[in-house]
């Protein structure tokens, strides 16, 4: 939520125009949204721009605890901005979360009929941090004692062990 948050935005604006109460800015009005009867509207003055803080849509706790008040604000008001219709699908997170990689000029030279294709799997793995060597295996989580099993003085890395 944190990363979707970082990357939408409100479009009510400021909300300097729009009554909280009786404007259609969830797709319903609050008023319709929660029942309230039609002789207190008139009395529901409060802007959007009161529960405007930072930017952000803060309405108080009260409102947010009913589910349909809850589920309105989260489906309507938030924009993604890295989609050119604002909407958010499992693709588009995809794509934020995992850009596509950038092709590496290095790949090529590696990859030749010339270099055996075990060498060239080694060197793609070292130089993607993906060799098992006990320093990409702390990294992952697991608990390892690590000594160079050819010099028997230092740690095992990548560095170590390939330079």
């Amino acid at each position: 939520m944190e990363t979707v948050s970082s990357n939408s935005i409100w479009i009510v604006g400021t909300g300097t125009n729009i009554n909280l109460w009786t404007d259609n800015w969830l797709g319903i009005s609050l008023v319709d949204l929660l029942h309230i009867p039609p002789f207190l509207h008139k009395q529901l003055r409060a802007l959007v721009a009161d529960v405007v803080v930072d930017g952000a849509v803060q309405l108080p706790a009260a409102l947010l605890a009913d589910p349909a008040v809850s589920s309105r604000v989260a489906d309507t008001i938030l924009v993604w901005l890295h989609s050119s219709d604002g909407k958010l699908t499992s693709k588009l997170a995809q794509n934020f979360l995992l850009p596509v990689s950038i092709p590496l000029p290095w790949a090529a030279l590696i990859w030749r009929s010339c270099i055996p294709p075990s060498c060239s799997f080694i060197l793609w793995h070292t130089m993607h941090g993906k060799m098992p060597t006990d320093e990409n295996l702390r990294r992952r989580g697991c608990i390892t004692v690590s000594i160079c099993n050819l010099c028997m003085t230092t740690d095992e890395s990548s560095d170590h062990l390939f330079l």
